[in-house]
């Protein structure tokens, strides 16, 4: 009875403090608060409609966190990985420009399977007909384990639907603190003398699409990724080795 009679009087000075300077009607109302609330049962009440209101908005934010979710693409792979709360939005096919085109785009992207197609009569005219950019597909330039050169590399697009923020980090193959791992694997780039790329995370055990495998198309060229000493201190990088990468949620 004492702390309900403490807190009873911490709302009493709280509410009665809002109206100061209204005269007799906030005296009036000051009146009316310590009425009610000298009954024990409706202060009861009007905690628990607070505790109510405090578990409905603390609801609300959790499902609107878990409804945004993270959004990432996982290179090498033609699914998801099996990690709590991720899910595959979309399989496909790595894409991105001819590695010796010196136009087209840098981004690597993740081409769906279903392509939908412009209107016939898109567009009505360019300023530089024929030319135009590019998209193509991308091969593994390396061999590892089931993966060989040539191969062409899937991709899938997946969102963490309890996380909010994703983050890649490079030469890493866990994550810090609270993060969890999606997956981790090496870092890819063009080759350096190519027309330059992104830096992205491939999948250490990659798949690849059957019926097409020694077929060599090039395109999006996936080259791992070595350090070099100089600008980059070594140690604790080590000249040539492979550089690792990790994508973490949270």
């Amino acid at each position: 009875m004492a702390s309900l009679y403490i807190v009873s009087m911490i709302l009493v000075i709280c509410l009665g403090s809002v109206g100061l300077g209204r005269g007799e009607e906030v005296r009036q109302e000051e009146k009316d608060k310590r009425l009610l609330i000298s009954d024990p049962q409706v202060f009861q009440a009007q905690l628990e409609e607070m505790q109510r209101r405090i578990q409905a908005l603390e609801a609300r934010g959790n499902e609107q966190q878990v409804s945004q979710g993270a959004v990432y693409t996982i290179w090498g792979k033609k699914g998801c990985p099996t990690v709590t709360g991720t899910k595959t939005i979309y399989s496909g096919i790595t894409g991105g420009g001819m590695f010796d085109q010196t136009g087209n785009g840098v981004t690597t992207l993740c081409l769906p399977h279903d392509p939908e197609a412009l209107p016939a009569d898109f567009p009505t005219h360019t300023d530089a007909y024929p030319y135009a950019a590019y998209i193509f597909g991308a091969e593994y330039q390396y061999g590892y384990k089931n993966i060989d050169v040539n191969d062409d590399v899937p991709c899938a697009v997946c969102h963490a639907q309890t996380s909010a923020s994703v983050l890649m980090i490079p030469a890493k193959r866990t994550c810090p603190g609270e993060w969890m791992m999606q997956y981790n694997g090496f870092l890819s780039a063009e080759r350096y003398d190519h027309t330059g790329a992104d830096y992205i995370c491939v999948a250490l055990y990659g798949d690849y699409f059957e019926g097409t495998r020694g077929v060599n198309a090039d395109g999006r060229l996936i080259f791992p990724v070595r350090a070099k000493c100089g600008s980059l201190p070594c140690p604790p990088y080590t000249e040539n080795q492979y550089v690792s990468c990790v994508v973490c949620t949270k």
